[in-house]
């Protein structure tokens, strides 16, 4: 070898040194660098080689994963933010592991849509009157237990409409009964028992049907959605830091879309508490100070990240509050704030809150009030069109009710917002005019007159669009997004809880495989049995258990007859036995106490509670 060529090929330890420096580079994240190889040294030569081989690799790997989680976290958007099902994550250019893993998403994401919008199906024509619907896919365990029962209930239903109806045509015309209300905005089976029966027996039976109905929805939804918080959450808090960054994003976006859903589950079931009569007005002095100072702190960062204005203002000569139920007056205001919000691309959003004088109401709650109260939510978004005006109140409907729409949701925030104004024996009303925004307004009396007073009031009125009148300055908009926050893990998680022995039964292996998880990672020793007759089994061969964690629905020994049994055994009349339900019905926190729990929660299990009850 000349001299030439030993002054062009680098040195041993030079090509050492660029494999180092490359190496090091790798271990940054940075796989784009690649060694020559120089033919001087057979063994340098394989270490360049076997570098460049690995690094390739690695960044086709990367880019593999990028792909994948970007999929699978659009498909978690479309159905949790958006509120659309039918997502499907694309299986191109994926193989191996991550080609399953999708196929599996895909065949869960598709299995939920079938069943949920054949359960939509069947729910829209019972509300309609329509009893001719069945519940129709195919599915198989738990899903196949809740596809009988609505369908055994809808047979129930039919029964025994068609049972009153025979009842009531045989009676009435003998004069035993007076005549009936009639009820122009029902059809079907519906607009026959109100033909038939007395509207308050009517109403009554009605409510207890869509009370189970509505009972064993909320259980059949609540426990998946339960395992998938609880899991979410430790992944979030990652602890032994096996996730990366972006890992842990996707899964806050996986327990963001959770919270998601059941936040739509608890406003179905506020809606038909409302409707069924079910939801009860608890009155109190509510400051109009700390009701802006409410508002303030739960939109200001909204209005933030939009860029948008956001103000809340209080007029000149407003008493210092009103009395009324406070919770059901939030939900109204973060219902018709949240839609201003989302409607609402440049501009601002405003709260005014002001006394109304001389307006003439269809409610005569308001009419005879001491003084009524405005609530005045402004914002400078799209508008809605006249003819869509009363439409948004319904319940599942929007302005825009196509396929393609570009706002999300499931269009029942008004509707709640509706029936709790109606039940503070208030009125809404909306003024409106495309392209200019829009103005709701939520007119309350200073005090509550109790539910006797306003029965049959209308509480929308919608306004022409000529009286929409507002001048709100423009704000350059940004374009970041809301992200909402996972709960931080408690800083002693494991205070008073290390050793101590808690026996976990639940029918569903996924919520036994979730708090096992959590409460193993606190310290706790976890036993688990299945049923409730393997739970006293377990309980009797481990006396020295310090805690029980029960599911109330299971079969063969429902959660009620095991805390029975378990209570008739002298060893664990003070034992503590926290009951873990799905049920929605009001009184099952008082059924859960009277067969001997000690304390009770609902699914999905907030865990910091549960920690706390635990360690109580």
């Amino acid at each position: 070898m000349d001299e030439t060529s030993n002054r062009e090929t680098p040195s041993e330890e030079a090509q050492l040194r660029a494999l180092l420096a490359a190496m090091e580079a790798a271990n940054r994240g940075d796989v784009t660098q690649r060694l020559p190889l120089h033919g001087v040294n057979p063994l340098l030569d394989r270490l360049a080689e076997a570098f460049n081989t690995g690094a390739a690799l690695r960044a086709e790997r990367d880019a593999r994963l990028s792909a994948f989680v970007t999929e699978v976290s659009r498909v978690a958007h479309e159905v949790g933010v958006e509120g659309r099902l039918g997502g499907q994550v694309e299986l191109k250019d994926l193989s191996g592991s991550w080609k399953a893993i999708a196929e599996s998403v895909n065949v869960l994401a598709a299995s939920l849509t079938a069943q949920v919008r054949c359960l939509a199906k069947v729910s829209i024509a019972v509300a309609r009157g329509d009893l001719s619907e069945k519940v129709t896919v195919e599915v198989r365990g738990e899903s196949l237990t809740l596809k009988n029962t609505i369908n055994t209930m809808v047979d129930q239903l039919q029964a025994f409409a068609e049972e009153v109806t025979r009842v009531a045509k045989e009676v009435g015309p003998e004069g035993k009964v007076a005549e009936q209300p009639r009820n122009p905005s029902v059809a079907g089976v519906w607009k026959d028992l109100t033909d038939n029966v007395s509207f308050t027996e009517q109403l009554a039976l009605a409510s207890r049907y869509k009370s189970e109905f509505l009972a064993n929805m909320s259980h059949e939804l609540r426990t998946p959605l339960n395992s998938l918080l609880i899991l979410a959450r430790v992944l979030c808090e990652n602890k032994e830091q096996h996730l990366s960054p972006k890992e842990v994003e996707y899964a806050k976006t996986i327990h963001a879309s959770g919270s998601d859903l059941l936040d739509l589950i608890n406003d179905i079931l506020d809606l038909s508490k409302v409707e069924a009569g079910k939801l009860r007005v608890e009155p109190c002095d509510v400051p109009l100070s700390e009701l802006k100072t409410f508002v303030e702190r739960s939109f200001t960062h909204v209005a933030e990240h939009k860029g948008l204005g956001f103000s809340v203002t209080l007029a000149d000569g407003l008493p210092y509050g009103l009395r009324t139920d406070p919770q059901r007056l939030q939900q109204v205001l973060k219902n018709l704030l949240s839609n201003a919000f989302k409607f609402t691309d440049t501009g601002r959003v405003e709260l005014h809150i002001r006394t109304e004088e001389g307006l003439r109401f269809d409610n005569e709650v308001l009419n005879r009030a001491d003084r009524v109260l405005a609530f005045s939510v402004v914002d400078s978004g799209i508008g809605i069109p006249k003819e869509k005006q009363h439409l948004i109140f319904e319940a599942f409907q929007q302005a825009d009710g196509s396929t393609s729409r570009k706002y999300g949701g499931t269009g029942l925030g008004l509707s709640i917002s509706r029936e709790l104004t109606r039940l503070l024996g208030g009125e809404l009303h909306l003024e409106s005019e495309p392209g200019k925004g829009s103005t709701f307004t939520l007119y309350l009396p200073r005090v509550y007159a109790g539910p006797e007073d306003i029965s049959g009031a209308n509480a929308v009125v919608v306004a022409s669009p000529e009286s929409v009148s507002r001048n709100l300055p423009p704000v350059v908009a940004g374009t970041a997004s809301i992200v909402r926050n996972v709960p931080p893990p408690s800083s002693t998680p494991s205070q008073g809880l290390a050793g101590r022995k808690v026996l976990v039964v639940d029918d569903d292996i996924r919520n036994i495989f979730a708090l096992t998880s959590v409460l193993e990672g606190r310290g706790l020793h976890v036993l688990y049995a299945e049923n409730g007759r393997e739970g006293i089994n377990t309980l009797h061969a481990h006396p020295d258990v310090n805690a029980v964690l029960l599911d109330v629905m299971m079969p063969e020994l429902d959660g009620y007859e095991t805390m029975r049994a378990i209570r008739k055994d002298p060893r664990f009349a003070d034992l503590r036995i926290i009951a873990i339900t799905a049920k929605a019905l009001s009184d099952e926190r008082e059924k859960c106490l009277a067969a001997g729990a000690s304390d009770y929660l609902t699914k999905p299990v907030d865990m910091e509670r549960l920690l706390a009850l635990l360690r109580s």
